[in-house]
C-alpha cells in the first residue's frame, strides 16, 4: 500500500505546447430544478450521487484531491492514489463524486461520514477495508497539457469516455444518457438514487459558476443548512442530541431559521455533535428572528449539515426531515437554500 500519495520529483510533466495546471479549480455547480428539460433541448442526463465532490489533480509529478471548497483531502483516500498511474506522465484534471456503498451497493452519505472526516493515516488505512470508496468520474477539465474547460460538454464527454478508466479498482466513469431523461430519472428512482443532473451538449466547464447549464433534479429534496443550535434529549439522556437548530442565509446576510430535525441520529452522531456543540456554545442566539423552540442551547454557526427532507411548510420550515451527516466540506457563508431555489 502507498504510504504517501504518489510524487515523481525527476520528472518533467511539461513540453512543447503544454501550459501549466492551476493548483486549485472550484467546481462548477447545478441550478435546482423542478422538473427534467424535454428531449427536444439538447441535454445529456447523469446519475446525481450522494457523496462528496472532489477535483482530482495530476501533474505527471503530484497527485491530490481537492473538495468543493478547494480543501486538500488527498490523505483521506488513498484508494483513488494509483489513478496517477493511469495516466503516468500525462497531467489530468478530473471532476467528480467520492461516494461509498450501502449493503445494497447503493450510495450512502451516512456510511461516507466515516471516512470523510478522517485525518489521521493510521484510521484511514484501517477504515479504508471497512467503508471503501468508489470515485466516480464524470467530467475532464485538463488532458495532456492543455485546458478543455472551453470545449462543450459532448466533447469533453468523447474525451473522457477515451481514457481507460472504466475498470479502476476505486473509480468508475459515471454514466451518461442523451435523449429521455424521464426514463433515466425513473431508473434513478428505482435504484434509490438521489436524482438526476441534466447537461446541455453544448455547455463549456464554467469554473465556480452555478450555471443553468446544468440542472439537477432531486426525487428527495435535501441540502445543506447551517447548524444555530440544539436542544438536548429530554430526562436523564442530555448528553444526547434531541433536535438540530437550522438556518440558512439570507440576501442580508442574517441567518434565517428554517427550523428543527430531530431523526436521523446514529450512535456516532449523537457522540460527534454533542462534542462540537459544547465546543461552539454561545450564550445568544445567532439567527436573526425568534426562535420558536424552548430549551434551545446556541452555537457559534460554523457548522453546515446534509438534511433530508419532504417537504417545506410556511416561511421555509422544512417537514419530515432528517438528518444525513456534517459537511466539512461546504462555508456556512454560502448556504442560502431558499434562494437557490427560487433561481
Amino acid at each position: 500500500m502507498l504510504s504517501n500519495p504518489p510524487s515523481v520529483r525527476k520528472r518533467s510533466a511539461r513540453g512543447a505546447g503544454r501550459q501549466a495546471m492551476p493548483e486549485r479549480v472550484a467546481p462548477m455547480l447545478a441550478v435546482l430544478a423542478d422538473r427534467i428539460p424535454s428531449p427536444q433541448d439538447d441535454y445529456a442526463f447523469e446519475y446525481k450521487w450522494d457523496g462528496v465532490r472532489a477535483i482530482c489533480r495530476w501533474d505527471g509529478k503530484r497527485f491530490s484531491l481537492q473538495s468543493r471548497n478547494q480543501l486538500d483531502i488527498t490523505n483521506r483516500y488513498p484508494e483513488l492514489w494509483p489513478l496517477a498511474e493511469v495516466f503516468g506522465s500525462r497531467p489530468v484534471m478530473l471532476d467528480g463524486e467520492v461516494i461509498a456503498l450501502d449493503e445494497h451497493e447503493r450510495p450512502s452519505f451516512a456510511r461516507l461520514q466515516r471516512r470523510m472526516h478522517v485525518r489521521d493515516m493510521t484510521a484511514v488505512r484501517r477504515l479504508m477495508k471497512d467503508v471503501p470508496v468508489v470515485f466516480m468520474i464524470f467530467d475532464v477539465l485538463w488532458a495532456d497539457g492543455r485546458p478543455l474547460i472551453d470545449l462543450p460538454w459532448i466533447e469533453r464527454r468523447d474525451r473522457l469516455e477515451e481514457m481507460e478508466l472504466s475498470a479502476g479498482p476505486a473509480w468508475l466513469r459515471s454514466p451518461a444518457h442523451t435523449g429521455d431523461g424521464e426514463a433515466v430519472l425513473a431508473a434513478a428512482r428505482q435504484m434509490g438514487l438521489e436524482g438526476v443532473v441534466a447537461k446541455r451538449l453544448d455547455s463549456p466547464y464554467r469554473i465556480g459558476a452555478r450555471s443553468p447549464d446544468w440542472l439537477k433534479v432531486k426525487i428527495v429534496s435535501d441540502d445543506e443548512f447551517v447548524i444555530g443550535g440544539w436542544i438536548p434529549e429530554a430526562g436523564t439522556r442530555s448528553h444526547r442530541i434531541g433536535s438540530l437548530l437550522l438556518g440558512y442565509y439570507d440576501e442580508a446576510g442574517r441567518l434565517q431559521f428554517a427550523g428543527g430535525v430531530g431523526t436521523g441520529f446514529k450512535e456516532d452522531d449523537h457522540r460527534r455533535l454533542t462534542r462540537l456543540m459544547t465546543e461552539l456554545a454561545r450564550p445568544t442566539s445567532p439567527f436573526a428572528g425568534t426562535v420558536p423552540k424552548r430549551g434551545a442551547l446556541f452555537v457559534e454557526p460554523t457548522a453546515v449539515a446534509q438534511i433530508e427532507y419532504r417537504r417545506r411548510g410556511s416561511g421555509g420550515v422544512l417537514q419530515q426531515a432528517a438528518f444525513k451527516g456534517l459537511r466539512s466540506d461546504k462555508d456556512p457563508e454560502e448556504i442560502q437554500v431558499f434562494k437557490r431555489k427560487r433561481a
